[in-house]
């Protein structure tokens, strides 16, 4: 099952986002080594997991246990590409109320690589989903170039920032993915489903 969790209902999914902060600490402290904040030694969280954040989760229905997340932010207030890397932008940052952040994709390690591709597609749906209920045309994202061939095959109409740049020894560069009903469509297509993949959206659908 896949949820959207926001400030409105974590109280509900303590389990889960417990999960995901450890799984997240597995993954880019101790894997990819990245130089981010680690809380009780166990947890990455970051100023940008606040109460403006939204998550995407994917768990087991079983035990509740983390298996796959996305992390969204709102433009209108500090976000990574405006407040860590506007440098990659060469044309200025998009910003406002349809255009929102992703961030700190995460598979469990503990997910047998066999699954790990299907859950990456089933994150990526769930994130467009959101996209049409919220009327967000735009997702930003800063990647690894490694990474951007994935969302070119993922069925979503990129473009880049700006030019990569060094980072840490990286290369590292900003893109812009427009998302809507076409989208939609296609990423469904792409990975075989033909019905909604989230489960629970905590707040009204806009008109």
């Amino acid at each position: 099952m896949v949820q959207i969790i926001t400030a409105s209902n974590r109280h509900l999914f303590a389990t889960e986002l417990d999960g995901m902060h450890r799984d997240r600490k597995r993954v880019f402290v101790d894997w990819l080594k990245w130089k981010v904040p680690v809380t009780d030694g166990v947890y990455e969280i970051d100023q940008f997991d606040n109460d403006g954040a939204v998550y995407v989760v994917a768990s087991d229905a079983r035990n509740r246990k983390h298996l796959a997340s996305l992390r969204l932010l709102p433009t209108d207030r500090p976000h990574l590409l405006s407040a860590v890397f506007p440098q990659l932008c060469d044309d200025g940052i998009p910003t406002g109320p349809d255009t929102f952040e992703l961030t700190r994709y995460c598979v469990s390690p503990d997910v047998p690589k066999s699954d790990a591709q299907g859950l990456r597609d089933l994150i990526w749906l769930a994130a467009v989903e959101y996209a049409v209920d919220r009327h967000i045309r735009r997702y930003t994202c800063v990647t690894h170039l490694q990474f951007l061939s994935q969302i070119l095959a993922a069925g979503w109409e990129a473009e880049p920032l700006g030019l990569p740049k060094d980072v840490d020894g990286e290369q590292i560069g900003a893109i812009v993915v427009h998302v809507g009903h076409k989208t939609l469509a296609e990423v469904r297509r792409r990975y075989g489903y033909r019905n909604r993949v989230l489960e629970r959206d905590p707040e009204p659908k806009v008109a």
